[in-house]
């Protein structure tokens, strides 16, 4: 079986099934961190956009840390 698709495709799926998984939980923060600014903007506070943009930045980072990560340690329990 050396060389057929059946090798890879469990990296391609689960490389697949994380990348659609860490795209909703980015939306799902996303959709939240914007109700709060709403919310605070229609109560007068200000909302610190900067602020918001590093913690999106830090959750990117991390979801892309995390794919990375199971790719390779998958890699390394397979082999």
């Amino acid at each position: 079986m050396s060389g057929s698709w059946g090798n890879f495709f469990p990296y391609f799926a689960g490389a697949f099934k994380l990348i659609v998984l860490g795209i909703g939980g980015y939306f799902a923060i996303k959709w939240h961190f914007d109700e709060e600014a709403r919310v605070r903007e229609e109560e007068g506070v200000v909302f610190d956009r900067s602020s918001y943009m590093k913690k999106m930045a830090m959750i990117l980072v991390f979801l892309v840390a995390l794919v990375i990560l199971v790719v390779y340690a998958t890699n390394w329990f397979l082999y």
